[in-house]
């Protein structure tokens, strides 16, 4: 009689387990995505003779049912110096109400079926001595991965997202020869 009923507990622990463990599966979590593709256009923000920050803006939208905690979000340019090895290029990523200039990203929170705008800022300095806007005459289109991780109710993730910055804008935002600057 005993180890029936030692038994039926066991069978009823297993059971909960199991239940509990189906609802945590199916349970929303965020819904988290950066939307590159809805960038603004590049913006030229400073110049100086050896050094050229610019600009663009994209949102960060959690679709999700639930709030997400972003704990980091940077950006990591893809411009090695045998591609390009007139100036060097440094990205940073912070949110448009969080302004920062230490390249820090403030982690916060993203409620559910919200959204945030981030900022993408890229420095370019000039290698060897160069003018930057000679040095940037020369660049080619360049691709920057969006890192952020988050985590919501579930394990902590990494994504990564991509956006190309063409050349081309670049060479225009810093004025050529044929322009006269």
């Amino acid at each position: 009689m005993f180890l029936y009923i030692l038994g039926g507990i066991i069978l009823f622990l297993l059971l909960v387990i199991v239940l509990v463990c189906i609802y945590a599966f199916f349970k929303a979590t965020d819904d988290t995505t950066i939307m590159v593709e809805k960038k603004t256009a590049l913006k030229l923000e400073r110049i100086s003779d050896s050094e050229a920050v610019f600009s663009t803006e994209f949102p960060m939208i959690n679709r999700g049912k639930e709030d997400a905690a972003i704990l980091d979000v940077f950006a990591r340019p893809y411009l090695p110096q045998e591609q390009f090895n007139a100036a060097t290029v440094f990205g940073h990523i912070e949110t448009s109400n969080r302004r920062r200039n230490d390249n820090y990203f403030e982690a916060m929170i993203l409620r559910a079926n919200s959204q945030c705008q981030l900022i993408l800022t890229l420095r370019f300095v000039a290698n060897n001595g160069m003018n930057i806007r000679e040095a940037l005459q020369q660049m080619v289109d360049m691709d920057v991965a969006v890192y952020y991780n988050g985590l919501a109710r579930k394990d902590i993730y990494i994504r990564k997202v991509f956006l190309t910055i063409n050349g081309d804008t670049i060479r225009n935002l810093v004025g050529g020869a044929e322009n006269g600057r």
